[in-house]
């Protein structure tokens, strides 16, 4: 399901791009502004020249105006990367006859993070470079709201380039597919949730649901989810930050399956 293009802003995304031959395929033209310079600039050239790719350098002006465009919220550096249409991965070409490779943690079952009404940039894109840590098979964003914009590509340090990614229309029913065709367990993350994520069970193909900080889990959601579960907190601090909560829950699920891969559990 091909969109419009995207753009890449910064020197580290940049970098990461054109380190990586399969990333590196999906740039379209690499624009710096002039006169720009530093051991990362250095390398970039290097990176571009050395594999042929597309580039250009804007004066000031030209590269303003670009940036306007196409990343208002986010500090460029002097490096935008427009990038070529995005694949989206179908649910069925993730968990049916041919999946995916499973997760290099923890275990070979399927691990999805899904994210329900997150829009902030910065929160999306540190979401995905935890799940992308972690071994996850792929995320879950909705079709409007959490698009890849350069803030997203610059939060996940790179991982956006690398972790395979659905488009979901209704997330409500999308989680009853996951259970009924793909026989996915859902578990909402939920501060007021009896169970932690240290008592209930992460073994198996699983899809961790990601709410806001502010509004938490969308009611039809949570009523679909078979599980429940809260981060127990010791200190003063009532609610984690969105992508801090999905970080620890995440490794959790990692160290779960880990010991049970290494006890030998069949999940």
């Amino acid at each position: 399901m091909p969109e419009q293009n995207e753009y890449a802003a910064g020197r580290r995304a940049a970098l990461e791009l054109l380190r990586d031959a399969e990333s590196r395929a999906r740039i379209e033209k690499v624009y710096l502004a002039h006169g720009v310079q530093g051991p990362q600039i250095v390398e970039i050239l290097h990176l571009i020249r050395s594999n042929r790719v597309p580039h250009g350098e804007l004066d000031r002006a030209k590269f303003r105006d670009l940036e306007h465009r196409a990343s208002p919220d986010t500090d460029s550096q002097g490096v935008l990367i427009l990038l070529s249409q995005r694949e989206y991965i179908e649910l069925e070409d993730l968990l049916g006859d041919h999946p995916l490779p499973p997760p290099s943690l923890g275990g070979g079952s399927p691990l999805l993070v899904a994210l329900d009404g997150i829009e902030d940039p910065h929160n999306i894109g540190a979401i995905i470079r935890s799940a992308e840590a972690a071994g996850a098979t792929a995320i879950l964003l909705p079709k409007r709201g959490a698009v890849l914009t350069p803030a997203v590509y610059k939060a996940s340090a790179g991982a956006a380039n690398h972790l395979p990614i659905v488009k979901y229309g209704n997330l409500a029913e999308t989680i009853r597919k996951l259970q009924e065709e793909f026989q996915v367990t859902c578990i909402g993350l939920a501060g007021e949730a009896e169970d932690s994520i240290y008592e209930i069970g992460m073994i198996g193909p699983i899809c961790l649901i990601i709410g806001s900080e502010e509004k938490g889990l969308h009611r039809l959601v949570r009523e679909r989810c078979e599980k429940l579960a809260s981060i127990p907190l010791a200190g003063k601090t009532a609610s984690l930050n969105a992508s801090v909560a999905s970080g620890v829950a995440l490794f959790e699920a990692v160290r779960q399956r880990a010991r049970d891969a290494a006890s030998g559990g069949g999940a």
